[in-house]
């Protein structure tokens, strides 16, 4: 429950300092290339002999073929994030996205043959229903590439979290091809960094150079907090709630299945919705507030379906350990 808490706070601080940076730094893929860099910066601190959470794992042919393709995972979820809300509104977006618990069980329905219960398939409405109630009540299909897109981030988000598992070590325990999660944050936030480069190079530094002379300062809301701060004081901010988000997302994901990782995820957009409410001190809409409530009803409900989703996914992990020749 403290670790939820953590990552709904950082998540929403994440948002809201993304949100106030790119109102006047309209550069969203510097904005994700920075985050990328603070993430592997605070891995690298946080392995250094100084504090030395963990230890550096030298790379490996395995260890760099799986964190690249979780690379690629980061780069094109972030991506299709960013030029859906380039295109359609961030409420739209989020609503779309919120239908990663739908995409999570049909996966495994569809790739690994697992089959839920009526029960876990009837709580999962509720849930959805709620957050895109919560996000937004009138969603606009004027534009079909920003759906596209908002539909895409979504499954690739999905499929990552379900690939993270694979390669996740559970609990302490590593092998010679699993990382623990700071080696494996380090990894991929590195990859994404790498692999975003070349687009960065294409798309936002053009752009950058021939605005170089623009003054660099972020206004904030006019209602709320009333003292500005600096472009550089965001991106700092930004990037290190971005890292305390993936690292404590890490240890969530590790500890739980992905439908169930897909259900927190839920009740995150909606602390963050929540969150930023307050924040640009923002009215209510009542079906907003009716949203909320459906959204706990359904993790009600979730909870109680919880085992069947819980055997389900053991089974494919299993089934994967025989294939393997392991012993489960």
């Amino acid at each position: 429950v403290l670790l939820c808490g953590l990552w709904y706070m950082s998540s929403a601080l994440s948002s809201n300092t993304g949100k106030a940076i790119l109102n006047q730094f309209r550069y969203p893929v510097t904005l994700t290339l920075v985050q990328f860099f603070f993430v592997a910066s605070y891995c690298i601190l946080f392995m250094s002999p100084i504090v030395r959470f963990s230890r550096f794992r030298r790379p490996s042919k395995e260890i760099l073929k799986s964190t690249f393709y979780m690379g690629l995972f980061q780069v094109g979820g972030h991506m299709a994030s960013s030029m859906a809300i380039s295109r359609i509104p961030v409420s739209t977006t989020h609503t779309i996205k919120a239908l990663s618990p739908l995409f999570t069980v049909a996966a495994y329905a569809m790739l690994f043959g697992v089959r839920y219960s009526a029960q876990t398939y009837i709580s999962l409405l509720p849930l959805t229903l709620g957050v895109m109630l919560a996000c937004t009540f009138d969603v606009s299909a004027s534009n079909p590439v920003g759906l596209l897109c908002a539909f895409g981030s979504a499954i690739i988000f999905v499929s990552s979290n379900i690939f993270f598992k694979k390669i996740m070590p559970s609990g302490s325990s590593t092998s010679s091809h699993k990382l623990d999660k700071l080696n494996l944050l380090l990894y991929s936030s590195s990859m994404a960094f790498a692999l975003m480069i070349p687009i960065w190079l294409f798309t936002d530094l053009p752009a950058l150079m021939r605005a170089v002379d623009e003054p660099m300062h972020v206004p904030h809301p006019k209602t709320g907090h009333e003292a500005p701060h600096s472009l550089v004081y965001y991106f700092f901010m930004n990037g290190t709630v971005h890292y305390a988000q993936n690292i404590i997302a890490f240890v969530i994901l590790s500890s739980v299945s992905p439908v169930t990782y897909s259900i927190a995820s839920l009740i995150k957009r909606v602390a963050v919705i929540c969150i930023a409410i307050v924040w640009f001190s923002q009215s209510v809409h009542p079906v907003q507030g009716f949203g909320i409530g459906m959204t706990f009803m359904g993790l009600w409900m979730y909870n109680r379906a919880k085992g069947d989703v819980e055997r389900g996914e053991n089974k494919v992990r299993r089934e994967e350990a025989k294939r393997e020749m392991m012993i489960p």
